[in-house]
């Protein structure tokens, strides 16, 4: 038996087994917990064997690195991902361009690789998240392209109590302009070229929008900083505040765009700037607890996506790395 004992793990009270046939090695700071295949075995067979023993160690750890399964692309990400996890979810309400490469597979980003895509928790600006989220290294980069992962749970033991409280109470207000030649069309945003689709949707959510012009559709709402999480009942930071920070962008595109035609911005929930002493708590913490590692070919990385957020660093050479997305929640 290959177990990793309570008392050497976080929140675990029995002995986690996955089998002879892997190894098991605890986070690092360079690494999540990660099981390496000790020689070749069937992914499907071992995932169905072991997926309630793995969404428990999800639950407690919140990122599984998953090595040496020969999982054959695409296809095989998916059903590996459906065993562990259940089907994959439609990609709706988008922020980022990617491409559909098989069922509700797709692939992590279209963004060219020099951007650094800043860290952030998947879908959780929207009003339906995805739980789960999982990345599968079809080909690694020849150099950097890193997907840093950080767990947001020690994000809150790091924060100031008066951020915390500033953003309980406040909450945050999501900016986001569909401009055409930068950002997403709002046809590919909402899944539709039918405007009064659009409009429906946004007026029986109670967002704020504008058509500027046929073309350029402006929408702000609000929604709180934190969630419950639906298992442990913890309290979690889950929100698309730094991703959409001003700070981030090129100086060209300030100059260029008028603040309130950003492509995406985030405020204070009273629609009030985020002080930079606040940003630099932020930076500070993913700068410090950021984990990167080396993608390998057939790393399925899978990620409690309300307890861990994910970023990526810049590029050379091919990179292919498949995201899938799993097990739908609406906001409360």
């Amino acid at each position: 038996m290959n177990t990793v004992s309570s008392n050497q793990k976080h929140n675990f009270d029995y002995a986690l087994d996955l089998g002879q046939d892997v190894n098991i090695e605890l986070p690092t700071k360079d690494f999540p917990l990660t099981v390496v295949a000790k020689s070749k075995i069937d992914p499907m067979q071992w995932a169905a064997e072991y997926k309630e023993e793995l969404n428990k160690c999800l639950s407690s750890y919140g990122a599984i690195l998953i090595r040496n399964f020969d999982l054959e692309g695409a296809d095989g990400f998916n059903k590996f991902f459906s065993v562990i996890s259940g089907e994959p979810m439609k990609y709706e309400n988008r922020t980022s361009p990617r491409k559909q490469v098989h069922n509700n597979v797709y692939t992590s980003t279209e963004h060219p690789k020099h951007q650094v895509i800043q860290m952030h928790t998947e879908n959780s600006y929207s009003l339906v998240y995805n739980r789960i989220i999982a990345f599968f290294c079809e080909t690694p980069p020849t150099e950097g392209g890193w997907t840093p992962i950080a767990d947001e749970r020690k994000l809150l033991e790091y924060l100031s109590e008066e951020t915390i409280n500033k953003f309980r109470t406040k909450k945050i207000k999501y900016l986001r302009n569909s401009v055409p030649g930068i950002g997403l069309d709002w046809r590919v945003i909402y899944q539709t070229d039918d405007k009064q689709q659009v409009n429906e949707y946004l007026e029986k959510n109670g967002f704020e929008y504008t058509w500027v012009n046929d073309e350029h559709l402006r929408v702000k709402w609000t929604l709180p900083a934190f969630q419950k999480h639906p298992i442990t009942n913890e309290d979690l930071w889950f929100n698309h505040m730094f991703f959409g920070l001003k700070c981030h962008y090129d100086s060209l595109i300030l100059e260029y765009f008028e603040e309130e035609d950003l492509p995406f911005a985030t405020y204070y929930g009273d629609g009030s700037e985020i002080e930079e002493s606040v940003i630099q708590e932020f930076k500070d913490f993913y700068e410090e607890h950021s984990i990167l590692f080396d993608w390998k070919k057939n790393d399925f990385l899978l990620l409690d996506n309300m307890m861990f957020s994910h970023g990526r660093t810049p590029f050379d050479g091919e990179r292919k790395i498949l995201t899938a997305m799993g097990q739908p929640i609406d906001f409360n």
